[in-house]
């Protein structure tokens, strides 16, 4: 995946300046930088959710995207939430949450689990759709400290399995080193990227 950047704007504002951002499987990437920068944007732009903006995107690459809040199905219970949104198999799905440490909540719906189960399921979803590149959205924002640990610490483990690289938007140089991720830091008005 290939981004070259002109601009991207808010109306008459200028939010990201030019820049050149590439991803491939197995490479892992942490976007830093305060809020409101436009972490988050770019990240909807490298999904292929925002396409208003001046510059090129290109690959063909599997993305799965991970976002702030859960994004779930509250009619549907656990399993579907994976097997819905992926087409995978019920056995595939009923693996992915084994590996997120989710058996025996199957049949459970969203509002039956606690906000960490919750980003496990989402978590679950995203690998059993086999992508090439995780994108991630301050998936570990709102848990507390251990829980969160524990969170990134199982993704780190899942892209290692998997093979899947990573490009996540992250407050915290913490998670990025966890995640063994290269860091990258928005700055400027209108944002553009420096390393960290």
């Amino acid at each position: 995946m290939r981004l070259d950047l002109v601009e991207k704007r808010f109306g008459e504002r200028r939010i990201l300046g030019p820049m050149k951002l590439s991803a491939s499987r197995g490479e892992r990437i942490a976007l830093l930088g305060p809020s409101g920068i436009g972490k988050s944007t770019l990240l909807r732009i490298l999904t292929g959710l925002d396409r208003d903006f001046r510059g090129t995107r290109e690959g063909d690459e599997r993305l799965a995207p991970v976002f702030q809040e859960p994004v779930l199905l509250p009619w549907r219970n656990a399993l579907a939430n994976i097997v819905i949104p992926t087409g995978c198999a019920e056995a595939e799905a009923r693996q992915w949450m084994e590996r997120t440490g989710l058996t025996g909540h199957e049949g459970k719906f969203p509002r039956q689990m606690s906000l960490g189960q919750q980003r496990r399921l989402a978590l679950a979803r995203a690998f059993a759709a086999a992508p090439d590149i995780l994108l991630m959205d301050e998936p570990f924002a709102s848990l507390d400290a251990e829980t969160a640990a524990r969170m990134v610490a199982l993704t780190d483990a899942l892209l290692t399995r998997s093979g899947a690289g990573l490009v996540i938007v992250t407050h915290d140089p913490a998670e990025a080193r966890a995640l063994r991720a290269r860091s990258l830091k928005l700055a400027g008005s209108p944002a553009q990227l420096q390393k960290d």
